[in-house]
């Protein structure tokens, strides 16, 4: 019971990492006590669940993101990667313009990304979705953007 318990408040406060973004408190037990929201909430948790979760969350915040997923929909080496890289990430955007693309630059080779998954069945869904347009796209682990 207590490992169930402490795997739903641990998930509860990664849920909760939006609303709070880069701005980790001290103590998310307390930010979620604090007064000026509806309703009360009362946490009541060891001392030792507490500071761990608490660690965890300030070591997510120093990532800048959360672990999930992306797929890889191009990468590629020499002259014209660039430019290609460019001009696919503006393929996929004008295809599917409510989803995140990423371009990055990783020694000697330019990638494209999409997405910000939380799940891999989540990326694997999407992945589904564009792999006749994308045929060599795969899914790669990656720090993703904080969930809005």
């Amino acid at each position: 019971m207590k490992k169930k318990c402490c795997y739903s408040l641990l998930l509860l406060c990664c849920l909760s990492i939006a609303d709070i973004k880069s701005q980790a408190p001290a103590d998310i037990f307390a930010y979620f006590t604090k007064s000026g929201k509806q309703g009360n909430i009362d946490i009541i948790q060891e001392h030792s669940i507490k500071s761990q979760v608490n660690v965890h969350l300030s070591q997510q915040v120093k990532l800048n993101g959360i672990k999930g997923y992306r797929i890889s929909i191009y990468f590629g080496s020499g002259q014209d990667s660039k430019k290609t890289a460019e001009l696919t990430r503006a393929n996929f955007v004008s295809r599917y313009s409510d989803v995140n693309c990423h371009t990055k630059f990783e020694y000697p080779y330019f990638k494209v990304y999409v997405g910000d998954f939380r799940t891999r069945s989540e990326a694997l869904k999407f992945l589904k979705q564009i792999e006749f347009n994308y045929p060599d796209a795969f899914i790669r682990e990656d720090i993703i953007e904080f969930p809005e």
